[in-house]
């Protein structure tokens, strides 16, 4: 898979320590409940992750298929964010009863969330690759990133 695949990760992981961190203010520190905390973790680490797999893991740069590139993103990282938030409650109501101190459903929920992502991972990347990882085709590129055609001595272009 090769430095895409490094990069997409990297910035999958830098994404996760955003949600996690939040995740964890918001629960153990805010008192806030865990369908909400994992919602805003969740969001919180969503825009910078789109924002590195766009520019760096994948090159894209310009306005090109930005809109479709934003809602392929949503639709894709929505389905990982349901199965991670959706993990994340239900560990809360498994624990809550069991476990009283914030803390440590803090620490148990930021396990569940982590490993709810994980079954996804792959299949986010190869979604992601056909989305980011496809060339533009010359008419969806900006003229300035055109190639220009070379031109004999003596003729003048078109």
């Amino acid at each position: 898979m090769g430095p895409r695949f490094t990069r997409y990760t990297v910035a999958s992981l830098t994404a996760t320590g955003i949600t996690q961190l939040v995740l964890w203010v918001l629960y153990s520190q805010a008192s806030v409940g865990a369908l909400t905390a994992s919602t805003i973790g969740f969001a919180a680490g969503a825009l910078p992750h789109f924002v590195m797999i766009r520019w760096w893991a994948w090159g894209q740069r310009g306005r090109p298929r930005l809109t479709r590139q934003v809602v392929g993103y949503l639709v894709v990282t929505a389905l990982g964010g349901l199965v991670s938030v959706g993990l994340t409650t239900l560990a809360d109501a498994l624990v809550g009863p069991v476990i009283d101190d914030r803390g440590s459903r803090t620490l148990v929920l930021n396990l569940a969330y982590v490993l709810g992502g994980l079954p996804v991972f792959v299949a986010k990347f190869a979604l992601l690759d056909r989305l980011f990882g496809q060339p533009e085709s010359d008419s969806a590129r900006p003229t300035s990133v055109r190639a220009a055609k070379p031109v004999a001595p003596g003729t003048t272009s078109p």
